[in-house]
Order: C-alpha cells, then structure tokens, then sequence
C-alpha cells in the first residue's frame, strides 16, 4: 500500500464475492491557521538577544499557538505543538514532526524523494562554563506515529528521527538516530550525554529532524518532555512532576456536540456517567496531591459549579493514573439558543519549579446548537471505505424527542487524486435491530474540497425529514471508489458505526477507532399531529405494478431511485386520474420520494414484468 500511500488500519470482511476493506490514509494538507499567524509576528531572525541557561525544559503544555516556545525554540521549522496526534503522553501536549509546514502545506507536494522535513531546534544555550565531568545530560521521549501516519520501517533505513549537536566550530554533528518501526509505538525515554568538550559553548543548539515523506501529514514523530541540565546520570530521572498526560473525556455519553432541544429534553440522560483524565508520575516517589474538576457556560461571567474536588496519592512512576468524576449540570442555567459548556481539570501538586505547572490544568468545550457530532472538527486521517460492490457507510443518533433532518454537514479532506465533483448518495436509513434498516431517504451530493482544512459544507434537503428514536446517516458510493471523509481520531463512535460491503448484510465497524466528520443539521421542531394524519392517507397502486402508478393524495413532485439510490424518474404531478408511467423502469424494488406542502413522505414500490 506504500505506492498510494500509508495504512494506518484496517478491518477486511469477507464473503465469497466481496471483499471490503476500511483505510485510513494520511492527509495532504491541515489547516493551521493559527500557527502561520504567530509566524508573521515573530521577529525576521530566530536568534535570541541572549542565550537560554541551565535547565532547559519544555514539555509543550503552556503552548497554545501550535508553534514551538520562541524562548526556547526557533519559531520556523515547521515542527506542530499539539495535542492531538500523542497516544498516551508523558503529559498535555506533545511536539509533531511531519511532512509539512509550519502553515500546514505539504514541503515537496509532487515528490516521491525522501528528505528532511520537520525541524525542531533550541535557542542558544550558555554551556561555555561547563566541563565534562558536570555530567550534563539531555534527555526526551520519542514516538512514532502517534495518531499520526506510522514512518515505515524500509530496508536501507531511509525514514527515521535524529539528534543533532552544534558543536564549537559551527557544524552539526548527529548525536542519536531513531529508525522507522514501521508500528505505533509508546513514547520512550533517551538519555544523550554531552561529554565531548566541542558542545559545551555559548552558542551550543540541539535539533531534531525528520527524514521522510515530504508529501504531507506523512511519517510523523513526536516528541515530550525534553530536558537538559548538569548534575544528571543516565536513565535517572531527577524530576518530580505529577501531570496531566490526557485531556478529560466527553462531557456527553456519546456525542461531541447536541442540538439545544435534544441536549434540553432530557439533559441528565446525555451526560457521561463519568468523565476521565489520565495523570503521569515521573517521579519514583508517591504524590499526595489534590485535584478540582469544574464545569461553566462558555460565555463570561458565567457561574463555576466545582462536581470534583478530592485528594488522592499518585504511585510512583505512575502512567496513565485515572483522575475520575460524575458531571453535573443541575446548577447551570443553560440556555434555550445555541451555547458551550466547559468542562476542566486542575491539579493541586504544590510544584515549586513553575515550568511544571503548566500541565497542571486542562479544559475542553462542548458545543450546543442545531447538529450532532461524533468528531471533534479536526481530522487527523481521511476514512474510506471500499468493496468490489455497492459500498454504503451508516452512523447511528438517537433522539431524545422526534425531529426533522434538514440537512447534512459533510467534510471531504485533500488525500491523492481529486474527485472534486464526483456524486455520492446520501441515505437516511430507519433502525432495524440495531442495525440499518430500511432505507427512508437518498439524495445525490458531490464531493466538494475546502480551501481550509477542516472547515464543512452543508447540502439541505429538500424538505425537512421526519425522524424519530433511533436514525442512520451515511453514504453510498459505486464499488471500487475510492473516496476520503475526514475522519476525528481523538474522538470515538464505537458501536455506531455501520459497513455494508455485500451479502454479508451490515457491520459494526468496532476495529476503527475514531469518528467520520458527517453531521446531520435537524430543525429542533418535530411534525405536529395534524401534520402526521395528513401524511397518513399517502400511498401508491398497484403495488406490485407493470407500469402504472396512482398516488392517492396531492402532491407536488415525486422522484423515483433505485437500490444503488440513483434518480431513475422524476417528474411534476400528474394530473387528475392520470397513473405516473413507470413501465420503462425494469423489474425490481424501488424507494419513491413524494413532495408535498408539508414534507416528503417516502414509499417503496416493486416493479414487474
């Protein structure tokens, strides 16, 4: 798969005539809008008009424009603060070294060449004063991949993470390597000693670089919590910091975002039962430390309700220690329009060194206004889905009170050839089981690009649909067709994912992790009682038919699909008396969507011979 690009995973489902298959793949270009703002105010030089001094330390928590600390770092290497693409951190935030800029484009977009990407390098530091028996030593933690694209391991070495030295005569000297695993790995700790006398100067720099793809969001490295300072001893750690290494999990059972009516009807019920963050111990000594989880509306001077405050005693060289708490929002007044609710952690250490206090607090919002979300509106993969067959993708919501589905958000990212243009079908399925059932709804959509990363485009239906309890959106598409969805790594759909790729019938997609970005936009109003009667009489005869169908009822227009949900008729209504033909259609099921003032009310028709 290296020729069209990386696999990050998948899940093959068999039958005799099918063979479906689930990719990941890396995307071309992000939106780091942010970031290439912060360039343009750094200063034309990346020096500093004084060296750094011991200890040099960053773990990338404080960051927030997505640029490396300009006190401790050159600002123009393209290196990615983040906390997105670390798997289980030494603590929030982590450097991302990858195949593109500091603005999110691609270094060489047409190239297949391997070479040097991402750069990560220190101000100067005052070392001059040091001699090697000061036992001065750096140490990192690296990872490969992440929940970024995987550097392959190849045979002569070519993609891999080094460590480079400026030495007292100007040149860089390559101190460690790190070579493609071609697998996700945990981050891992390195100890490099500076003994040799050519890098203990003023002027000494430290720089990592990656080797790789230089195509897009390829190859990716990171990196945390980097250290240097006197006094040290290999594989020791000296510190002591207690961290938050995971931000807090979801506010809400199962989405990212709610629309107001559904959120407001039975709020309590939404919730998760618990939310959760993970804390790191990088000390070998038990902490006694306390935490404070608080929730808030998003807007300013709203009240703070505190639904966690406990101590606790974090084991020495704990990872991945569970902070827990039961959220609550009885003591917020929430609106009946579109709001965020914050959700925060914060951690009671009593660090005395104020570089570490920075991974002390975390926070996350939750969006309320007229869409449900799984994702969290950045992609880190395009999803495609692909089968010898008829391929359809589904997602499952729940409603809290009946609806109608006015239109959908969809968000196609930039992954190898264009397809600009290209139909899919959207679907509206009922639920059967827990599963996809009938097939309520279909409407022709092309696939649209951005010129912004991560940003939607909506496609509204022609009429609002009604919905109620338990609905599936998705797609389908030809077989064989290779279409990327953006697809949220940090944030999870398990068990309401749905793959048809043939006889097999449905799937739940439960070896993905990760959310596709596909949002369905509902009114917040559901048909009133009146309405629902007057739908009621709809119906077609014959049914079975050769060829003539009368619509009992007044209707507007109907549109006629196949199963592969293709318009195969469409037309205005007829007139009074008069069947709509449908004898040149050939023999088979199909979906008849029928326009009227009130809506569009669907039916299914069988076609014979």
């Amino acid at each position: 798969m290296r020729e069209i690009l990386a696999v990050f995973a998948f899940v093959l489902l068999y039958n005799v005539s099918v063979v479906a298959q689930v990719t990941l793949m890396p995307l071309q270009q992000e939106s780091r809008s942010v970031a290439a703002d912060a360039i343009k105010s750094q200063p034309a030089s990346n020096s500093r008009l004084q060296a750094n001094t011991l200890p040099f330390f960053d773990d990338f928590a404080a960051t927030t424009t997505g640029l490396p600390d300009p006190e401790r770092w050159e600002t123009a290497g393209g290196t990615y603060i983040n906390n997105r693409y670390g798997r289980n951190p030494i603590s929030i935030g982590v450097a991302s070294l990858d195949g593109v800029n500091a603005a999110g484009a691609p270094y060489a977009p047409l190239s297949v060449a391997t070479g040097a990407s991402d750069t990560l390098t220190s101000q100067p530091i005052m070392l001059g004063s040091l001699v090697p028996a000061d036992s001065v030593y750096l140490s990192f933690y690296w990872q490969s991949g992440g929940l970024g694209d995987v550097p392959d391991r190849t045979s002569n070495n070519s993609f891999y993470l080094v460590l480079e030295l400026l030495d007292n005569a100007g040149a860089w000297q390559p101190v460690w390597q790190q070579n493609a695993v071609g697998e996700v790995t945990e981050f891992a700790q390195v100890f490099v000693a500076l003994s040799d006398g050519r890098f203990l100067h003023d002027g000494f720099q430290f720089r990592y670089r990656n080797i790789g793809r230089r195509t897009g969001l390829a190859d990716v490295w990171n990196l945390d919590y980097v250290e240097l300072d006197r006094n040290r001893r290999k594989g020791q750690n000296t510190s002591t910091d207690i961290t938050i290494s995971r931000p807090l999990t979801p506010l809400l059972r199962h989405y990212a975002a709610m629309p107001v009516p559904q959120f407001l009807e039975n709020p309590q019920a939404a919730l998760s039962e618990e939310v959760v963050a993970t804390v790191n111990n990088l000390g070998s000594i038990p902490g006694a430390i306390s935490w404070r989880g608080y929730i808030k509306l998003a807007e300013a001077g709203s009240p703070v309700d505190t639904f966690l405050r406990a101590p606790g005693l974090v084991p020495g060289e704990a990872r991945q220690f569970e902070v827990s708490g039961t959220p609550r929002i009885t003591n917020l007044p929430l609106p009946q329009e579109a709001f965020k609710i914050v959700q925060g952690l914060f951690l009671d250490t009593r660090e005395q060194n104020p570089l570490q206090r920075a991974n002390d607090t975390v926070r996350q919002e939750t969006q309320f206004a007229d869409y449900f979300a799984y994702d969290d509106g950045t992609a880190e993969a395009g999803f495609s889905f692909i089968s010898s067959s008829s391929t359809q993708v589904a997602q499952l919501y729940e409603l809290n009170r009946p609806d109608q589905l006015r239109a959908f958000r969809v968000y196609f990212p930039q992954v190898g050839n264009s397809l600009e243009g290209t139909s899919l079908i959207f679907r509206v399925w009922n639920d059967a089981d827990g599963v996809p059932g009938e097939s309520v709804y279909q409407q022709a959509f092309q696939i649209r690009y951005s010129e912004v990363a991560n940003q939607f485009y909506e496609v509204v239906l022609p009429q609002p649909l009604n919905v109620s309890d338990r609905f599936y959106i998705g797609w389908s598409q030809p077989g064989g067709l290779f279409v990327n969805i953006g697809f949220d790594r940090n944030s999870s759909a398990a068990g309401r994912r749905f793959l048809w790729g043939g006889v097999n019938g449905w799937v739940s997609d439960a070896f993905t992790e990760g959310a596709v970005m596909m949002r369905p936009v509902m009114t917040g109003e559901a048909l009133s009682v009146a309405e629902e009667i007057a739908a009621d009489p709809y119906f077609l005869y014959p049914n079975p038919t050769t060829g003539p169908v009368f619509i009992d009822g007044i209707y507007r227009r109907i549109s006629v699909y196949d199963m592969m949900g293709r318009t195969v008729h469409s037309q205005v209504a007829a007139a009074a008396g008069k069947p709509v033909a449908l004898g040149h259609l050939p023999a088979g099921m199909y979906t008849v969507h029928i326009e009227t003032s009130k809506g569009i009310i669907v039916k299914k028709i069988m076609v014979t011979k």
